[in-house]
């Protein structure tokens, strides 16, 4: 309960933790395992192409946002001249997960219907996006690149799946799954970013162009 003569601090207590809650949508304790349960239900529903082809896009987004996050934050602004030093994760991986599932639901309901998929997956992207901003994670740049690595992955998905026909798949067990799985990992933090700020680390320390 929220005491004192004045709201603010309670206000900006809860929406911070508004925040977080929304923000752990995106946290790779999340969408990786969200990833590998599509992946595996595409695979055992015979859709193999697609399998395939959700793995290539979030190996690709992971390779982008990976090298993109050491390129800009290991030496920082004196050696790349900009104040872009951490692309946001959260923004790239979220946009290929969530994206793919909303393509997959899409091709799998009657066509007057499709939209309904597209834009849940587009009102989700767009809250975890402006969590970190929010949250003071990232700045909207940052946010926006992570954004665009995302979309870009999203669109190597999807030209692999539009040339041919949608396989039908139990479209409510793998909705079913992706809850449960959400469930169980929603607010759980994976040490992704410990280990790109130990390698940054490394560079910075050991690479003489960023001294």
């Amino acid at each position: 309960m929220c005491r004192g003569y004045s709201a603010a601090p309670c206000g900006r207590t809860a929406l911070s933790s508004f925040w977080n809650f929304v923000t752990d949508f995106g946290d790779t304790a999340v969408t990786l395992p969200l990833a590998a349960l599509t992946i595996a239900f595409l695979f055992v529903s015979g859709w193999r192409r697609a399998a395939f082809a959700f793995g290539l896009a979030l190996l690709a987004c992971a390779i982008a946002i990976g090298l993109a996050k050491l390129a800009l934050e290991s030496c920082g602004h004196p050696l790349l001249h900009t104040d872009i030093t951490n692309p946001s994760g959260h923004a790239a991986v979220s946009t290929t997960v969530y994206g793919s599932l909303a393509v997959l639901f899409a091709g799998n309901v009657a066509a007057g219907r499709r939209w309904i998929p597209i834009a849940g997956g587009a009102v989700l992207l767009a809250a975890i996006a402006l969590s970190r901003v929010e949250l003071d994670a990232h700045s909207l740049v940052e946010v926006v690149l992570g954004l665009a690595i995302g979309l870009a992955a999203l669109a190597l998905f999807y030209r692999q799946v539009a040339g041919e026909p949608a396989i039908a798949i139990h479209g409510l067990w793998l909705a079913l799954a992706g809850v449960v799985v959400i469930a169980i990992m929603h607010g759980a933090r994976w040490p992704i970013e410990d280990a790109v700020r130990v390698i940054v680390h490394l560079i910075r320390h050991n690479v003489a162009s960023c001294a």
